[in-house]
């Protein structure tokens, strides 16, 4: 039932932290003054150092940036429940770190957010919805709010969704959320459901946000948002505190938790730390260890990209041009271009669907029947579909899984990573009867998720990274990077190469914590 392989080598302790050397990921590097580039962590950490800024005063920012979103027209809707008490207590705790010389890790004074599917104290854990939750706020951290606790990290609060996770546009309605709006033209959809992280790293808000993933819920906004979204191995991140409130775990067998960053090389950080064994959630008890050394080392020689060719180009014209492009530089990079053929891809797809909506609608049977009428139209729907799907095609789902991981386990003995468009269209523009009512799945949502379903259904890690923005509305257009399992190192290398050979664009709406 678990997409869980097994590995050579050492297995990572229970309870330990990441023991890999992240040393060279924080040291700062040198920007082009023609190219638009995000504040990273080693930029905090620089700041910290040097006493040019503290993590008091960076917090005071970061909350400004919040409420100065909220003000605008429309209003940005990335963080939707903070507390500046609490951001202000996290950051003077961070900041007589620094002063006595004793960061806790390299995320210490960074500021964060975290997906509002994930229990993260003081506040409610509502999933997206205006139904479940919202009794009272929650007592009790998600497992990766606790570690980015123990990090040092500012948690500035939760960061809006998709209800229930269940859509990859973003697009919520309801009246405790409303839509986050994508920073590089606000009248666009972010991509969801890890909507508000997306939007809150993209406009600057926070370097690193947490989101959750079962379809592609943190690569989609990632992609369309023009920001870096990591999805591990499965089981690789703790998902204890992130099933829906009052619910058994959703999409137990797909789910994954992950970083939506600023950079690749933030992207790893964050992993880095909040990856690990969980007594609290067994499917990840046994993992290799974290080993992201090489990273930065973008001379690929020996690396070996597989493409297929044919899946590729199931994209937007200029979408295929971008990717065309990176794979080139990849090239000049010295890495070795393969082309491969992914088998049952449609029924790979179907199964995945498949298995989403019985386990969704299996967790929330309960509260579906009883809170129907408070949920949004789209969600209905989409819950409604586990009434049509017999249990022998639920079993038939599973079976497709066993095969399309084995096809995977083959295409890997011949190349370490394979390379897709993160989306395969740009961002949807919002509609008024769509932010009002919510919007149903249609052929552009399928379009978005086409190279998502791969990396849930067989579990393997998979990144994406922008590589160029539409001529036309300069909307983000971003590549994905899949490895396999546990190889989340070389995956990443690649990713980085991509991204220092990309030239990135300024959004429409961005806050600078630091200039």
């Amino acid at each position: 039932m678990y997409p869980i392989m097994p590995f050579d080598g050492p297995s990572m302790p229970l309870g330990s932290a990441s023991c890999t050397d992240l040393t060279d990921l924080t040291q700062p590097r040198s920007k082009s003054p023609d190219d638009f580039h995000h504040w990273e962590v080693a930029d905090f950490i620089q700041a910290y150092i040097s006493e040019t800024m503290t993590p008091t005063e960076v917090a005071e920012r970061a909350i400004r940036a919040i409420q100065d979103s909220e003000k605008r027209k429309p209003p940005l809707r990335a963080i939707i429940q903070y507390d500046v008490e609490e951001i202000r207590k996290m950051a003077a705790a961070s900041t007589e770190r620094y002063r006595k010389n004793a960061p806790l890790s390299p995320l210490d004074g960074v500021p964060v957010c975290v997906k509002e599917e994930l229990a993260v104290v003081p506040y409610y854990h509502r999933a997206g919805t205006d139904c479940l939750g919202c009794d009272a706020p929650t007592t009790v951290d998600s497992t990766v709010a606790v570690k980015l606790r123990e990090a040092g990290a500012v948690i500035l609060g939760v960061s809006n969704m998709h209800e229930l996770g269940m859509g990859v546009t973003g697009c919520n309605p309801n009246k405790l959320h409303g839509s986050a709006r994508n920073p590089y033209n606000p009248q666009y959809f972010t991509g969801g459901s890890s909507s508000g992280s997306a939007s809150a790293v993209g406009a600057g808000i926070c370097p690193i946000a947490i989101g959750t993933d079962a379809g592609g819920s943190i690569r989609i906004p990632s992609a369309l948002c023009g920001v870096v979204g990591l999805k591990g191995t499965f089981g690789r991140v703790s998902d204890y505190g992130g099933k829906l409130p009052d619910t058994p775990c959703e999409c137990a067998s797909l789910l994954h938790v992950g970083p939506i960053a600023a950079s690749v090389r933030d992207a790893a950080i964050a992993f880095a730390l909040t990856a690990g064994p969980d007594p609290k959630y067994p499917h990840g008890l046994n993992q290799p260890i974290i080993n992201l050394e090489n990273l930065e080392n973008t001379n690929l020689t020996g690396i070996r990209v597989g493409v297929d060719w044919r899946y590729l180009r199931h994209s937007s014209n200029c979408i295929v041009a971008a990717c065309e492009k990176a794979i080139e530089h990849l090239e000049n990079c010295g890495a070795n271009i393969i082309d491969v053929q992914i088998p049952e891809l449609e029924e790979a797809r179907v199964a995945h669907t498949c298995i989403v909506v019985m386990e969704m609608g299996a967790a929330l049977a309960e509260s579906f029947s009883t809170l129907y009428d408070k949920l949004t139209l789209p969600s209905r729907g989409l819950l409604a579909m586990r009434d049509t799907v017999p249990a022998f095609d639920y079993i038939q789902a599973l079976k497709q899984k066993t095969r399309t991981m084995n096809f995977l386990k083959e295409i890997f003995n011949k190349v370490d990573v394979i390379i897709t468009p993160g989306t395969g269209t740009l961002a949807p523009r919002t509609s008024l009867g769509e932010l009002t009512y919510g919007r149903s799945p249609d052929e552009q949502d399928s379009a978005i998720m086409r190279y998502m379903f791969l990396g849930n259904l067989a579990g393997i890690p998979g990144v994406t990274v922008p590589i160029g923005y539409s001529s036309t509305n300069n909307l983000p257009m971003s590549l994905q990077v899949q490895a396999g399992w546990w190889q989340e190192a070389v995956m990443l290398r690649v990713a980085h190469a991509v991204e220092r050979g990309t030239k990135h664009a300024t959004p429409q709406v961005h806050f600078s914590l630091l200039g």
